[in-house]
């Protein structure tokens, strides 16, 4: 657990977070939960620039989502910051990958469970833990500060708790 971390979700409400695109997200037993509606992501209402970022997601064997990290509110999400891959069955990029930058080294969705990501963004620097595994290490300069969003892609539902950052 993040020594000093706030809390960007209270388990309760959405508040501090805006709905991008329409989707169903909604609080239900501690969770943010989505599992209907058109593509969209559900961003943090303030920007963030050098962070670690916990949370925890439950989605099936054939889940397909992700985490925005240092997305701006306009534009693809993907493009404009990084998307930290939630998808198994993609041919490149698998869960734990940052989209177009780099690949994970290899672990899986525990479907049905609990997983834990863990990302360290400082500067150009970027690390990822998936359930305590250190996946990604790289560096990359697309974007300095921006927002941090749940992904839900139509058809692939999935749940997000436990979300909490602390500014480094």
């Amino acid at each position: 657990m993040l020594i000093s971390a706030i809390e960007l979700f209270d388990g309760k409400s959405l508040a501090g977070w805006v709905n991008e695109g329409g989707a169903n997200f909604r609080v239900e037993a501690g969770a943010i939960v989505v599992d209907r509606g058109p593509y969209s992501w559900l961003r943090t209402d303030k920007q963030y620039a050098d962070y670690e970022l916990e949370l925890e997601y439950k989605t099936t064997a054939d889940g397909n989502s992700g985490v925005f990290l240092r997305s701006a509110s306009q534009g693809k999400p993907h493009e404009t910051g990084y998307e930290l891959q939630i998808f198994d069955e993609r041919k490149d990029y698998r869960t734990g990958s940052i989209v177009g930058i780099i690949e994970a080294r290899p672990n899986r969705i525990r479907a049905g469970e609990w997983n834990t990501i863990e990302v360290r963004h400082h500067g150009p620097r970027v690390t990822v833990k998936m359930n305590g595994q250190l996946v990604v290490d790289t560096k990359d300069r697309r974007s300095s500060k921006g927002y941090i969003g749940l992904q839900f892609n139509p058809g692939k539902p999935i749940s997000f708790r436990k979300i909490r950052i602390r500014e480094i």
